[in-house]
């Protein structure tokens, strides 16, 4: 069986140029450990979502996040499709919200910005040596009327956050995606 120290290094972006560390070690794995999660780490990733540029310095986002094992946990796993339901093994489930307005102006940067955010936290956690995976297909509507989210909050994006798990342990449809190596594309830029 293939151990989560293979699974990095087949999933782990094959780089081009010289890129900080973070940037470089960062995938999405889809096996998480439900031991070896560190609250007090939060803080230093919240902190750098918080940290995160945005227009106007408006800071759109607002978060939650859960521990596997509540009530609530499983009702944020009952908004999330059966091809995320690998979600189930996470120990943190992390809601990112964007504030539609602000002041009551519409804010037309709010969902960019919340993913400068996001992007801050994940390379936060990676340098921490948690691993994050990002879902935005779920049942918005559904998780909003469960969890009594402030209106305000649009939930947008849900972050599986923790530990490279055992992957002697995953279900093989899982398995499947994530020992396939990572491919990016490279033709982003062009110069005019």
């Amino acid at each position: 069986m293939t151990t989560a120290n293979e699974i990095i290094k087949i999933r782990k972006p094959q780089v081009r140029f010289s890129v900080i560390q973070p940037i470089a070690d960062r995938f999405s794995p889809r096996h998480f450990s439900p031991d070896g999660f560190n609250e007090k780490d939060l803080n230093s990733i919240f902190e750098a979502a918080r940290l995160a540029p945005s227009a106007y310095n408006y800071q759109p986002w607002f978060y939650y996040w859960i521990r596997n094992g509540s009530v609530t946990f499983k009702k944020i796993l009952s908004c999330l499709p059966e091809l995320n339901y690998w979600a189930k093994t996470d120990p943190v489930l992390i809601i990112a919200c964007y504030l539609k307005a602000i002041d009551g102006n519409p804010n037309k940067f709010s969902i960019y910005d919340l993913g400068s955010s996001v992007m801050s936290l994940v390379l936060q956690a990676q340098q921490k040596n948690y691993y994050a995976r990002q879902m935005g297909l779920f049942d918005k509507n559904k998780l909003t009327k469960l969890l009594n989210i402030n209106k305000d909050h649009r939930p947008y994006v849900i972050i599986a956050l923790g530990k490279i798990g055992d992957y002697s342990k995953i279900e093989e449809i899982y398995f499947k995606k994530d020992s396939q190596p990572h491919v990016k594309k490279t033709d982003i830029v062009k110069k005019i």
